[in-house]
């Protein structure tokens, strides 16, 4: 009977050491997997694919940032105003294209340091004095505005003293005078007076400064000295005429010297 009750009690002790070795090896077995095949916590997953998204965030920006930093260039446009509305700051007036009604007098007139020009000039007719001043340089009036009857009384007397052909190159009948609009000034020098409305105005300190910088502030010179076929009078270096400075710059961006030639417009030396 005790024979039976240690062989039974001796098969109950190998069936608990085989199950706690097979406990013990399982142990090991999961351990060692943990350390050869980690598992990557949830929040640094998130981290990897957010440092990825900013990646491709970053570049979209950049690329937008580059197209918006290219510069826009606006198509320059020859309709903005009128060149034929005697009140349009672009007016061409010439031998062929007298001013419509031709007694046409501009009802914004205004005085500014001397000159009697149209209001729509004076805030650059300003500054560019101002800027010249600034330089040292000091251009006076001549003339500016000048109304139908007072520029019938110029032209006549012109006239009777020169004859009519000569004084067709360089005094504008009435009703044909870019004075008569309030956009145009006859500038002179204060340090070669004897030069004022001659040839040698160009060669003068103010005469200089005036070519290379008028076009800044919306103001040409008119009729220059190769021109005279095209504008129909001898060189002016004095008679500057203001257009405003969107078509100043572009005349001077694409080196062209007249209206005419920029618009596209008929002038020459005959009136119509």
């Amino acid at each position: 009977m005790m024979s039976r009750f240690k062989n039974h009690w001796k098969k109950i002790s190998i069936s608990l050491i085989i199950v706690i070795l097979a406990c013990f090896l399982t142990v090991i077995w999961l351990r060692s997997k943990t350390v050869l095949s980690p598992v990557v916590p949830k929040n640094v997953q998130v981290s990897v694919k957010k440092v990825s998204t900013e990646k491709k965030v970053v570049a979209v920006s950049v690329e937008k940032t580059g197209e918006k930093s290219s510069p826009v260039i606006l198509q320059f446009s020859k309709s903005k105003y009128s060149t034929t509305d005697p009140s349009s700051i672009w007016i061409v007036v010439n031998k062929q294209h007298p001013l419509t009604p031709i007694n046409y007098s501009p009802s914004d007139l205004t005085s500014t340091v001397g000159a009697t020009i149209s209001n729509k000039a004076q805030a650059d007719f300003d500054a560019m004095n101002n800027a010249a001043l600034a330089e040292g340089v000091n251009f006076t009036i001549v003339s500016s505005y000048r109304s139908y009857d007072t520029q019938n009384y110029l032209y006549n007397n012109y006239v009777a003293t020169y004859g009519q052909a000569s004084t067709d190159t360089f005094s504008a009948r009435p009703g044909y005078s870019e004075h008569q609009t309030g956009l145009a000034t006859d500038l002179g020098s204060s340090t070669g007076t004897s030069c004022n409305l001659d040839s040698c105005f160009g060669s003068t300190t103010e005469g200089i400064w005036l070519a290379g910088h008028s076009y800044e502030f919306g103001f040409i010179l008119r009729y220059p000295s190769d021109k005279q076929q095209i504008t129909g009078y001898k060189s002016e270096p004095w008679h500057y005429r203001y257009v405003g400075r969107e078509l100043s710059a572009e005349m001077n961006r694409n080196a062209i010297t007249t209206l005419e030639e920029f618009f596209g417009i008929s002038g020459g030396e005959a009136y119509q």
